[in-house]
């Protein structure tokens, strides 16, 4: 075996340890050993690397065996050895994070900002509130491990730089991760949102114990992140899963079934976008729900879906509506992709049981005379508002927890100057 191939496996085998540390802590060696199927040997080795370069901690003993002798050292990681920052850029405002290497989220904030605010500025206010953050947690610079940064649109992974962002106009082609790379001498790595919440729960959420997933997001429009194989497919120029963009005509030649939200949309993510559904809502109800405690104008969206949950028929007979139309998206990407799970996340859907409940029965009824079997469809356990950014937490820590071919091949990390 050459030099190159033994320190591909030291990698290798130091990522399996930090990954059973990091998941099954506190451990003894004798079980990363029997769970690894690494030498006592070889454990020993990297322990003490690991331990030389502050990741390890002592945790106590553990239980003698049946035989007795010696308790065991129990070992863990140092959540304080290292830290990460998740950030989400959205259309008027930007949250940020930082995690220690345990996934815990240690500080986080935001900031708003005018709709066209030039990217320059937008990051330039980044790095203050990045820096407030370090400095108000005494966090010193040189224990950030990695950066990773959730964006709406189409993205140049070669260069870190949107191509394409209709919400986010005047950004596209512009210096991105690179700025962030120069500014704090660290990888970057830069995904776009729907994507990086296909990620986070890949990685720590509803999807963590499947290999083949699709995360479908609704919110100003829809949008899917697919995971094939544990590998995230971006597609040929980084646009797959733009599901958002198939047109309403391809899946629904009769739109009659469509008395309330169709209104000569072209594209699904028309259709289906928070927005859309929040106006078409209130518009019925203005008309209908005499019943309503409060004006119209008074209610946000999560109280007026909760209304279907307590079996108002107005609202139900408009998400009757919007579950076909979401249980058809469904349908086309089991028998497209073959996925085990579909996940799906966003306002809309993680606070309606109703449209949930509407949408398993609908995609049980399309598959009932396909000769395979539906994919499981749950709800994403990241949690709406905070999906993306922890999604770009967990993405930020694999610079630690996986090896560093996979980053190369996922052209998207900028390694230190």
């Amino acid at each position: 075996m050459n030099n190159k191939n033994i320190q591909i496996l030291k990698e290798l085998n130091e990522i399996k340890i930090l990954n059973l540390l990091k998941n099954e802590a506190p451990i003894s060696r004798s079980e990363l050993a029997e769970k690894t199927n690494i030498t006592k040997v070889t454990i020993s080795e990297i322990i003490k690397r690991l331990d030389k370069e502050g990741y390890i901690l002592v945790a106590g003993k553990g239980e003698s065996t049946s035989k007795g002798g010696k308790r065991p050292t129990l070992i863990k990681l140092n959540p304080n050895k290292g830290y990460v920052i998740g950030i989400e850029y959205k259309r008027k405002k930007a949250h940020i994070a930082i995690a220690n290497i345990e996934s815990d989220i240690i500080a986080k904030t935001d900031f708003s900002y005018q709709v066209g605010t030039d990217l320059h500025s937008v990051i330039e206010k980044t790095f203050q509130k990045i820096d407030n953050l370090l400095e108000s947690q005494e966090i010193p610079s040189e224990k950030l491990i990695s950066i990773a940064i959730g964006v709406p649109g189409f993205i140049d992974y070669e260069k870190g730089e949107l191509t394409f962002a209709d919400t986010m106009k005047g950004w596209e082609k512009k210096p991105f991760a690179s700025r962030f790379s120069k500014h704090y001498n660290l990888p970057v790595l830069i995904e776009n949102d729907v994507n990086m919440v296909a990620i986070g729960e890949d990685l720590v959420g509803a999807g963590k114990d499947e290999s083949n997933i699709v995360s479908i997001w609704i919110g100003a429009g829809v949008g899917a992140g697919i995971i094939m194989d544990n590998q995230l497919i971006r597609g040929a120029s980084g646009i797959a899963g733009e599901i958002g963009y198939l047109e309403i005509g391809n899946f629904l030649a009769n739109h009659s079934f469509l008395r309330n939200l169709y209104t000569n949309q072209k594209y699904i993510g028309d259709l289906l976008s928070e927005e859309h559904l929040f106006d078409v809502l209130k518009m019925k109800m203005e008309f209908k729900g005499k019943s309503l405690e409060k004006p119209i104008g008074e209610y946000n969206i999560i109280e007026l879906l909760k209304l279907a949950d307590q079996g108002n028929s107005n609202v139900q007979e408009i998400l009757d509506e919007y579950a076909m139309i979401l249980a058809i998206v469904c349908t086309e990407l089991i028998k497209t992709i073959n996925t085990n799970l579909i996940i799906l996340s966003g306002t809309v859907i993680e606070n309606s049981k109703y449209l949930f409940s509407k949408v398993q029965q609908f995609v049980k009824s399309n598959m009932r005379d396909i000769p395979f079997d539906a994919s499981s469809i749950v709800i994403g356990e990241l949690g709406g508002d905070t999906a993306c950014l922890k999604g770009a937490l967990a993405l930020a820590l694999q610079v630690i927890y996986k090896p560093y071919i996979k980053h190369k091949r996922l052209k998207q990390v900028h390694i230190r100057d």
